[in-house]
Order: C-alpha cells, then structure tokens, then sequence
C-alpha cells in the first residue's frame, strides 16, 4: 500500500541538503581509475562508470566497466562516490556516465508520488522520469537486492517481532541501525513512521557494516537495515522482517546511463548482456567474496565475467 506521497516535498528538500555531506569515502569529482582500453568494434569517447559508496555497487561498477572494455568501448571506474544524491549529480554533470542503479529507490528519489509497486509499473513510470532527465535506464536485471530491516534470532524470539508492523512493540526503546542515509529516505523513519506508526528512541548512523553487525550482535542496537543480498544476514542468523504494506518497493539492479552512452549500440548491448547474466545468487555469492574474503571488486568482477563468457 503506497502511503509516501505527501513525503515528497520534505524528503526532496531533506535530500538537497545531505549534497554536501554524503560524499564520505570518495570524492566525486576525482580523477577517474581507469585500466587499458580494448580496440576494436565500440570505440567512441570513453565510458566513465561510477559507483555508490557500498561493496556491490562497486562490484557492479567494475562488471559494466570491465563489459564494456571486453566490447571495445574504453571505460573506466570512479567508484566509492557516495550516496544517491552524490552520484546522481556526478551523472548529472558529466563526472560519470553511468551507474548501478536500483529502480524501486531510483523512482522513489524522482516521484514519491507515484503509485507504480510491480516491477513493470517501476520500469514504465521510470522511462517516463528519467526521459525529463535525459538519463536512460538499461534493460533491468531480474537480480535484485532489496534494502531489509533485520534483528537477531534472540531478540525477534523475545519480543515476538518478525514484521515491520511488531515493531511498535519495542520502538520507544529501540535503536535503530543504518547508513546515514537512511534517515531521510522515505523508506525508512519517515516511512516507518508514516506507514506502521514505528518511533525509534534513537537512529544511529554507521558507515562500516563490520561496525553495525558488531553492535547489532552486542545489543547496543536493536534493529538494523541490511541489504538482502549481504551475506552477513544468513551468517549471524538475523531474522529478516516483512514487510506487509510494501513499503520497500521491487530493487531490480540495472545500469542507469547518461544519453550519449544509451546512443551507442555496443555499449549498450556489452551493459545488457551483464544484466542478462546476473543473478541475485551470483550477487550474494560476489558481495561476500568481496565483503568476508576480502577479494577486490575489480578481481571478482573480472573471474564473474569470464565465467558467462563476456570477458
């Protein structure tokens, strides 16, 4: 049930104001990483690909990139720019030319109003945003990765929590744990406000997840926001909490890019091909390899695309 529509406004001036602040651990405007172009039958300007200040978009980043050089379109890598709202404008400005988007968020960001809740609805109402933009969205991929609020197996027994709903049982005294974000986004106090009547005692800021899985196992918060495909949520047995009013729309990954990159037929088959492929199991199976075996994005990116044949 879609609630968020007179959020829009507040939440669109609230997001204006974290511009400034939410480029931690990157800096947009930075020279871009890149790695030797492959010739042949792309060619044209080179293909600046960004990524979001969190693991799998830099590993998407690093898939759409090494793709897109496997097809002889140049690219190159900006990743770890930040938020939404940063890299946003980095596309905006012609920083980047193309990011790992999610299009449940991504519609919310540009229409709160609408009332789109299937993965269809997002990808039409979508097309029809972005055109005003003059942002593309890429073929969606049927992997996806919704955001997801989680508590231990020990807690949700104690209190009887498993939706976002019984958290009205706990909320005035509760913790919640998230990226910084997350405190304007309508899918998360204010929607949890608005739609199940949840008032957390305290939201509570974090950018390093090994942080928040410590406290969140430690007790000194009691409810935290992960993203479905973190492997950190089967491994510590956290109880994944419905969410019965669909506050949280579908999160389908796929390559947002600015028009000149759309215009180009080979880069635009190489990033298709990527989303063709991806599955949310492949995306779990990447997040922890990079997250738990400390791999580097670059190198798992590079080993994913040479086992479906697209390196």
């Amino acid at each position: 049930m879609k609630k968020l529509a007179h959020l829009a406004v507040a939440l669109a001036t609230a997001g204006a104001l974290t511009l400034s602040a939410c480029g931690a651990g990157g800096d947009p405007l930075a020279e871009p990483s890149s790695s030797p172009s492959a010739s042949g039958g792309g060619g044209g300007e080179e293909v600046v690909v960004g990524s979001a200040n969190f693991t799998e978009s830099q590993v998407l980043g690093e898939l759409y990139a090494q793709a897109l050089e496997a097809a002889g379109v140049p690219a190159s890598t900006r990743p770890n720019i930040g938020s939404r709202e940063v890299y946003l404008t980095a596309l905006q400005d012609g920083s980047v030319s193309v990011v790992p988007e999610y299009t449940g968020n991504l519609l919310l960001y540009y229409d709160a109003n609408s009332p789109a809740s299937t993965p269809e609805e997002i990808e039409a109402a979508l097309e029809e945003v972005l055109a005003e933009e003059q942002l593309v969205l890429g073929t969606p991929s049927s992997a996806a990765d919704q955001d997801v609020y989680v508590v231990t197996g020990e807690y949700s027994q104690t209190h009887g929590i498993t939706s976002l709903a019984d958290l009205t049982k706990v909320d005035d005294e509760a913790v919640l744990g998230g990226p910084g974000e997350l405190a304007e986004r309508s899918y998360g106090p204010p929607g949890l406000a608005e739609i199940y009547g949840v008032e957390f005692a305290e939201f509570r800021p974090y950018d390093a997840p090994a942080v928040k899985i410590k406290d969140l196992n430690d007790g000194k918060i009691q409810v935290a926001t992960f993203f479905t495909t973190e492997a950190a949520i089967g491994d510590n047995g956290y109880v994944a909490l419905e969410d019965p009013e669909g506050m949280i729309l579908p999160q389908n990954v796929a390559p947002l890019m600015a028009s000149a990159v759309a215009d180009n037929p080979a880069a635009v088959e190489a990033l298709d091909a990527v989303s063709a492929a991806l599955t949310t199991e492949d995306l779990t199976a990447l997040n922890k390899s990079v997250d738990a075996d400390r791999r580097n994005p670059d190198e798992v990116a590079a080993e994913w695309l040479a086992g479906k044949g697209l390196a």
